[in-house]
């Protein structure tokens, strides 16, 4: 049986539609850009640990994960990266080190 529906009617199905289904993809996003944060954020802390990046560094680029984190999808996740942050400032390569095999256990 054919639609009865207006042109109009069909538009604003298919825009709204459309409109949810780009809401689930930002959602996707918005999650893929939160584990990529804290995959980078561990990369860096091991590197660190094992000498292999300046503290500096390690230091930036752990705040900065923990920023977009905390402003991203997984804002809790922000919490275990400013540990490391922490410790990296601390100069405690064993916290780190704990830390790293805490966060990964997730």
């Amino acid at each position: 049986m054919p639609c009865r529906c207006s042109a109009g009617r069909r538009a604003v199905v298919a825009i709204a539609l459309a409109a949810l289904a780009a809401c689930g993809d930002q959602d996707e996003q918005k999650l893929k850009s939160a584990r990529s944060w804290s995959a980078t954020a561990l990369v860096v802390a091991r590197h660190w640990e094992q000498g292999e990046v300046p503290t500096a560094y390690a230091k930036r680029a752990l705040r900065k994960a923990s920023e977009e984190l905390a402003n991203g999808a997984l804002p809790e996740a922000a919490e275990p990266v400013d540990e490391l942050r922490e410790a990296v400032e601390r100069g405690d390569r064993a916290a780190v080190r704990r830390l790293i095999t805490e966060i990964a256990g997730r």
